[in-house]
């Protein structure tokens, strides 16, 4: 079971922006992250952390430096990882092969780019 300290935490550094949603909206798993965040959770005051998560969190960042880049690393990949995420920015989360990425007419500068690959013709048999 994943601790709500750890799901507060981490709601309070990834909070969301329409249309991103919140670390706890975006449909990743936070007990990956429980080991990450063990020693800035036993770091955290609870009171003050209800009260003013944002200051909490600075002054864990000042006190735990290497330990919080690790969780915010964890968490920045796992959520931006999240299909949620990926299709609130636009992204594409299928494998660009085999269908490829297709490209707007008006590029016309990666077509300048692909031009010699296109006359070169096939390569394969």
């Amino acid at each position: 079971m994943t601790s709500p300290a750890l799901i507060a935490l981490l709601d309070t550094l990834l909070p969301g922006d329409p249309p991103l949603p919140p670390f706890s909206q975006a449909g990743v798993d936070p007990s990956q992250f429980a080991e990450a965040a063990r020693p800035i959770l036993g770091a955290i005051d609870g009171m003050a952390f209800q009260t003013n998560a944002a200051a909490e969190v600075q002054r864990i960042a000042q006190v735990l430096p290497d330990e919080f880049r690790i969780l915010l690393s964890q968490a920045l990949a796992g959520y931006y990882q999240a299909a949620s995420v990926q299709a609130a920015l636009g992204w594409r989360s299928d494998p660009p092969q085999p269908a490829g990425h297709r490209l707007s007419a008006g590029d016309e500068s990666a077509w300048q780019l692909l031009e010699k690959v296109r006359q070169r013709g096939r390569l394969w048999r």
